[in-house]
């Protein structure tokens, strides 16, 4: 098996709607509550322009709407960059959904949409979007070079109609639901890798929280996980992955988290963000690193 050096990235493409109604999503209906416009031509090329430039090998996707969406934008604005596409429709009402596109063939897709809580089964769901557990493989042997977890954690968005108690107790809930997701994420890991250290693996979404939040110590501050932020080692102003217009608010919301075994194989010096230029096509920056993968055998 070859060793092959990959750029691996995340990326909240927002609202990644496309110009079909789905009859069976809300999401996209003129005039309904929480609707949202298809992405119009010009937000479509600036997303493309981006990741034409980037070109990364292995992009964990948030908020797209479909799969058909992206194999479209994967053909007429990527040129079909990426071979395999993974888009599973899951829990999220207004029907954005979590995903993976890669230029490496793809092997077991695992959704875990359907989980309930941990703490209380009773609670429902988990997941307000999903968890996608993805096998990434070697295109000559197909044997799996590493896992790839891709999430998008509950929002801190609150329904400005809410005031008073109902507006708190909104945000308790989100601020609860965000904690127990990674919560959750973090059993499965030690459930798929008893030896999480030794595990091929990586934790790629939006994360809808900031580093030193509470929410996140479950998955950020979990020895036994010892999950590596490949952001931690850039500069502060250099970090921030989200600009939020109505508060003008700069933020990391996004993550690429390695395992222990593999950040050895990451490339030293390729973690970024990329903030290029004002047409962005999104709120979100996508974010980066390079990592060796495979292994030599001579």
């Amino acid at each position: 098996m070859a060793v092959r050096r990959i750029k691996l990235g995340t990326y909240n493409v927002n609202n990644f709607y496309d110009r079909f109604d789905d009859p069976y999503q809300r999401g996209d209906d003129f005039g309904a509550p929480r609707s949202t416009k298809p992405k119009d031509l010009m937000q479509m090329y600036y997303l493309g322009e981006r990741l034409r430039e980037d070109k990364p090998d292995v992009l964990a996707l948030q908020e797209v709407e479909n799969k058909g969406a992206l194999a479209e934008f994967n053909t007429v604005q990527l040129g079909k960059h990426f071979d395999e596409l993974v888009v599973v429709e899951g829990n999220d009402p207004r029907g954005i959904q979590v995903g993976l596109a890669s230029v490496l063939p793809l092997g077991q897709v695992v959704s875990y949409q359907f989980l309930r809580d941990f703490g209380d089964p009773r609670k429902g769901k988990i997941f307000s979007r999903d968890l996608l557990e993805v096998e990434v493989l070697d295109p000559d042997s197909y044997i799996p070079v590493f896992t790839a977890f891709v999430s998008h954690l509950k929002s801190k968005f609150v329904d400005p109609t809410l005031k008073g108690e109902k507006r708190e107790k909104a945000i308790r809930d989100a601020t609860e639901r965000r904690t127990r997701q990674a919560m959750a994420i973090g059993q499965l890991i030690k459930r798929r890798f008893p030896n999480p250290k030794q595990g091929l693996f990586v934790v790629m979404g939006d994360f809808n929280d900031t580093p030193d939040a509470e929410t996140l110590k479950p998955l950020l501050a979990d020895p036994e996980l010892g999950l590596y932020d490949v952001l931690s080692e850039l500069p502060e102003k250099e970090r921030w992955t989200h600009y939020w217009s109505d508060k003008r608010e700069y933020s990391q919301l996004d993550y690429i988290l390695l395992s222990q075994a593999m950040r050895y194989r990451m490339v030293p010096g390729t973690a970024k963000v990329v903030q290029r230029g004002n047409a962005q096509g999104s709120d979100h920056r996508p974010v980066y690193v390079d990592v060796w993968v495979g292994w030599n055998n001579s």
